[in-house]
């Protein structure tokens, strides 16, 4: 959490204390009573019910949008953001107590700690503090100043390791975050709170946290535009000869150097276009999806680092020699980069 002052310890152990437990309502078992008109003798056991079908555990279809349910703290921050108002981080750390002692905490008058979004065990988001206003989560007034802090639930009364959950809510939300502010998902730009510098002291998200498996999920989601679609070149196939009316197959890979995820079918699908829109070289092609548009990706998923392969037909349409510039797009999006296609 947000400070290690000795302040917040005892809090911790007061709110450990005052803490009412509910109790789980059980079912109320009677037992027979010897000697009270009851008839002692054993009874056969009822015939044994036949057991419901096991459900099939939840499936959780990743990218999705964050939805936080707001809860706004009206203490431990500060309203607006100072100079600016910039915000270029994204702060990550874990709870160390249950998600309902962490709202409990950052709602109590001068605790000195709060963060701007909580998320639970099972993906849940709470967000107690908007964006525009400052939060007291990194231990440094200038990260407080210039980032959006995360919490995600992390204790021994709750769930002594991360949830798939925790990872597909806090990746989508920093998705979001990155979309509404422009902030490079990148490790330089989402870091941990042990990254702070001084005079932090903190060690969460601590080593249990898998940044490699987080940082890809980001990029599932990551919003695509000039700083994160990039490309740059893998193969391509011979250029083809044809007799008129004759068809051939051209392949291209490309690699993916962003840091945004090609995802076929969405708004972050990577396509093949005629360079500058071209519409006029489309009776060189067969079934393209556009006549500037020869192929989209074949692979459902490109992550940062694979390769995506794009393959579309041409036709000898007329006798002569032709030229088609492409390039790599992401359509509402961003150009990839030129790699002089032909």
């Amino acid at each position: 959490m947000q400070s290690g002052w000795r302040a917040l310890v005892l809090l911790a152990a007061v709110l450990v204390s005052c803490t009412t437990v509910t109790p789980v309502a059980r079912p109320v078992v009677q037992f027979p009573l010897v000697g009270a008109g009851v008839d002692p003798t054993p009874q056969p056991d009822a015939a044994p019910r036949v057991a419901p079908p096991a459900r099939a555990p939840q499936t959780i279809r990743f990218p999705y949008t964050a939805q936080p349910e707001w809860i706004p703290t009206p203490y431990n921050h500060d309203t607006g953001r100072v100079g600016d108002g910039s915000i270029s981080y994204i702060v990550i750390h874990y709870t160390a107590i249950s998600y309902n002692r962490t709202l409990k905490a950052f709602n109590l008058p001068d605790s000195g700690v709060s963060a701007h979004y909580v998320i639970r065990q099972d993906g849940h988001i709470a967000q107690l503090v908007g964006e525009a206003d400052t939060a007291w989560h990194a231990g440094n007034g200038y990260f407080n100043d210039h980032s959006v802090g995360i919490e995600i639930e992390k204790s021994a009364e709750s769930n002594p390791d991360f949830t798939p959950e925790e990872y597909y809510a806090a990746a989508a939300l920093s998705c979001a975050i990155a979309a509404r502010h422009n902030i490079p998902l990148d490790r330089a730009h989402v870091i941990g709170h042990n990254e702070i510098p001084w005079p932090n002291n903190h060690s969460d998200p601590g080593p249990t946290w898998g940044w490699p498996h987080f940082m890809y999920l980001t990029s599932l989601c990551a919003p695509p535009n000039a700083d994160t679609v990039h490309a740059s070149f893998v193969a391509e196939s011979p250029f083809p000869q044809l007799a008129t009316g004759g068809t051939a197959s051209v392949t291209i890979q490309l690699r993916n150097t962003g840091s945004t995820a090609w995802r076929k079918g969405t708004a972050q699908e990577a396509r093949i276009a005629v360079r500058g829109n071209n519409t006029s070289l489309g009776f060189l092609g067969e079934n393209w999806p556009t006549p500037d548009r020869p192929a989209v990706q074949n692979e459902d998923i490109v992550p940062p680092g694979g390769v995506g392969t794009f393959t579309f037909t041409v036709v000898g349409a007329t006798p002569g020699t032709y030229t088609l510039p492409l390039q790599g797009v992401i359509d509402g999006a961003a150009w990839m980069d030129d790699l002089g296609l032909y």
